[in-house]
């Protein structure tokens, strides 16, 4: 009976292992839709910058530690939500890659491949280049969508003028 259990234990603790080897990480990052995206953009209660991204985009990934470098250096209270646009088949590595490179912000994922029905739905003035950010503020009425990355000095501005 010891032995049964033992085993029985054992085959347990494969498959947990397994499966976080599997997800990338033992923490999954949330999937959401585009009209969930935009009704966090638009019921937001609180200054947030929302940042479209992908870990295969370049220029997103310098983007990313500089926001959160910024954000901790002037000691912000703005939210930052990272919405990953990585493929389907990308997702279980996902949260791995987060955590190896220690991004701040509340990590997303857009589950939706159909670009132009996800695009009008959040913002019909993006063209579909990534990264693209929205800073929002609807205490303030401040609202700036940008469709490609945002200079330093630019987003130290946008910051200020979102916490305003």
């Amino acid at each position: 009976m010891k032995k049964v259990f033992v085993l029985a234990a054992l085959m347990v603790s494969i498959l947990s292992i397994n499966a976080c080897a599997q997800s990338g990480s033992s923490t999954a990052i949330k999937k959401v839709s585009a009209k969930e995206v935009k009704k966090m953009i638009d019921n937001s209660t609180g200054p947030m910058i929302v940042n479209f991204w992908a870990t295969w985009c370049g220029p997103c990934i310098r983007e990313i530690p500089w926001f959160d470098s910024i954000m901790t250096e002037k000691n912000s209270t703005v939210k930052l939500v990272l919405v990953s646009l990585d493929y389907k088949s990308e997702y279980s590595k996902l949260a791995a890659f987060v955590k190896k490179r220690g991004y701040k912000g509340e990590v997303l994922y857009l589950d939706e491949t159909d670009a132009d029905k996800y695009i009008a739905t959040i913002e019909p003035k993006w063209k579909g280049a990534i990264p693209a950010s929205i800073f929002v503020n609807n205490a303030t009425k401040y609202y700036q969508f940008f469709g490609e990355q945002i200079p330093k000095q630019r987003f130290e501005m946008e910051l200020d003028k979102l916490g305003k």
